[in-house]
């Protein structure tokens, strides 16, 4: 008894023919079948490119959040762009396309936080009814944003590459102080009026952003200086309410008698 062989050839199917054929009918039915299989459907291809518009500042941020948190486990030097793309399940020419290298992300990562804290200070609602009350409020709020493992981590990294890069860790910090005093500039004059500061030799405007940079270099740098060289920024922070009273006071002494000028 004869038997059929059938190889795959092309998109149908060859037959060869060994010893007897079957009915033509039966031949015809098996060659339908073979000509009604369907090849594999091609693997669909991944987008590739940016994202959509609406979903750019997404991407940026989860990029930005990815490498806050690298570089602050690994430290500028430890941190890579590799790590930072898998973190943020991105892939490195995204990563490129907006910041074209580590020190630029770096420079950038910075920046935000620093922006984000300084903001929610502005949004703060103060409290108090005195001036004393109201000063002691901004403090507080600047130092409860500022004194965190979080801000102190990332701006000790920061120091630790003044000798690498000392041009981005100046501008920063540079940024860092004009932000910081045009917020605590506006937030001393809704708070006091040019009462406080009525003795200082300035223009209005410049009465009030000297007068802030002195409230944040008497208020802020001395518990950031403390934290930064390794203090617990907790037991600072279980402190700061008792220290910030009465460089309050001595702050609006100074204004009041012309002793900061």
């Amino acid at each position: 008894m004869g038997y059929w062989r059938a190889t795959a050839t092309g998109e149908g199917a060859h037959f060869a023919l060994k010893g007897a054929a079957p009915a033509g009918d039966g031949m015809m039915e098996v060659i339908d079948k073979a000509d009604m299989t369907e090849a594999p459907a091609p693997p669909k291809r991944m987008r590739c490119g940016r994202p959509p518009a609406d979903r750019a500042g997404e991407v940026e941020e989860r990029i930005l959040d990815a490498a806050h948190k690298v570089f602050l486990e690994r430290g500028f030097e430890g941190a890579s762009i590799d790590l930072i793309a898998e973190t943020a399940r991105s892939g490195k020419p995204t990563i490129y396309a907006r910041f074209p290298n580590k020190e630029a992300l770096f420079e950038a990562t910075l920046t935000r936080s620093i922006r984000q804290r300084y903001a929610r200070v502005k949004a703060h609602t103060l409290s108090g009814t005195t001036i004393e009350e109201r000063l002691f409020d901004i403090a507080v709020a600047v130092l409860d944003e500022i004194l965190t493992e979080d801000y102190v981590g990332i701006v000790r990294v920061a120091v630790g590459e003044t000798r690498r890069i000392p041009d981005l860790v100046r501008n920063v910090i540079q940024m860092a102080r004009e932000h910081s005093g045009q917020i605590v500039a506006q937030m001393l004059a809704d708070v006091t009026g040019c009462d406080a500061f009525a003795d200082l030799p300035q223009t209005q405007a410049d009465r009030y952003a000297l007068a802030a940079r002195y409230f944040l270099d008497l208020v802020l740098l001395p518990p950031l200086m403390r934290a930064l060289s390794g203090e617990n920024v907790q037991d600072l922070r279980g402190e700061a309410e008792t220290r910030v009273r009465h460089k309050v006071a001595f702050f609006l002494a100074a204004c009041r008698h012309g002793g900061i000028v």
